[in-house]
């Protein structure tokens, strides 16, 4: 093509264009008289199909409306909403701000609590508590007033100890609101 003359090209081009024009032309009539038709046909079907449509069209509409009705009362409270948000950022940076300052004020004046150690006991501390607990727990309860010889039941033989499940049993079994009688008046009216 470089050793073609200009004109030669132009010459190509205009044939080509002229071939497609003669091929184009009579597809492009035939869609344009299809288009004529299709649109007259659906032109008279669409009053009756309109008619017969448009209850789903007020469906349509209810249900459009229904699903907006939140965004349009959630724009009445635009204002609102913005001021509560700029108030909850403010909130939130004054907080920090505080924060901040108390905790570099009492580290410069050093007003941090010490923090308590734990005291380390040593093994024989240990086991001379241990041992005292244990003997506490089995000296008897001669000082409570509850544990008379005569408040035993009759099939229990008092041993002078008292053990946590008779204490229980007998504290439940007469106290509380479940076993006591409400007396009620009885009305004339």
């Amino acid at each position: 093509m470089a050793d073609q003359h200009p004109s030669a090209v132009g010459l190509y081009l205009a044939n080509t264009l002229s071939i497609l024009w003669y091929i184009c032309w009579p597809v492009g009539v035939f869609l344009y008289y299809l288009a004529i038709a299709v649109l007259t046909i659906v032109k008279l079907l669409y009053q009756p199909v309109g008619f017969l449509l448009q209850p789903l069209v007020y469906v349509g509409h209810f249900i459009l409306a229904c699903l907006i009705a939140p965004f349009r009362l959630l724009v009445k409270f635009e204002t609102l909403y913005i001021y509560l948000g700029i108030a909850a950022i403010v909130g939130l940076v004054i907080g920090l701000l505080v924060s901040y300052v108390y905790s570099s004020l009492s580290g410069i004046l050093r007003l941090d609590p010490k923090p308590e150690q734990p005291l380390s006991r040593s093994a024989r501390e240990y086991r001379e508590a241990k041992q005292a607990k244990k003997a506490r727990a089995e000296a008897p309860l001669a000082s409570s007033g509850s544990l008379l010889a005569g408040d035993a039941p009759p099939n229990q033989v008092f041993t002078g100890h008292a053990s946590t499940s008779d204490s229980m049993s007998r504290g439940r079994r007469g106290k509380g609101l479940l076993h006591q009688t409400i007396m009620e008046e009885v009305s004339d009216y």
